[in-house]
């Protein structure tokens, strides 16, 4: 997974570096027609960040690193690259997308986006 991948290099990059990491999950929060729907399909994608972040730490811990965990809402792309500005953010180590092109041209990609709008440098991990 790229994910995962990316959080192997970030994990690298801090012992040689003595970095901080920062773990972000960003939940996007769709309204869809039903309320209750909408809270439901929430509340599960706020959860699996949760684990996500949690899961992030452990494997830090694992290694010696400590790593601040953040959960999010927002739109992932826009969220990205606002709080690598809002937190003075040196570097953004993030997965390639697993998007397909047309999905991309129908849906965008995050890394994309955030590699063209982010002040910050990016390193972009391929699984």
């Amino acid at each position: 997974m790229n994910s995962q991948k990316a959080l192997d290099v970030a994990l690298e990059y801090s012992k040689v570096f003595h970095a901080e990491i920062i773990a972000l999950s960003v939940v996007h929060h769709i309204k869809y027609d039903s309320d209750a729907l909408s809270s439901d399909i929430y509340k599960g994608l706020s959860t699996n960040a949760h684990k996500i972040v949690e899961s992030c730490r452990d494997q830090a811990w694992n290694q010696g690193v400590t790593i601040k965990g953040v959960v999010e809402d927002g739109n992932p792309k826009q969220r990205i690259v606002e709080f690598a500005k809002e937190n003075d953010v040196d570097l953004i180590i993030m997965g390639k997308t697993g998007m397909n092109a047309f999905d991309r041209v129908i849906l965008g990609s995050t890394t994309n986006h955030v590699v063209r709008e982010s002040g910050t440098q990016v390193l972009v991990v391929n699984a």
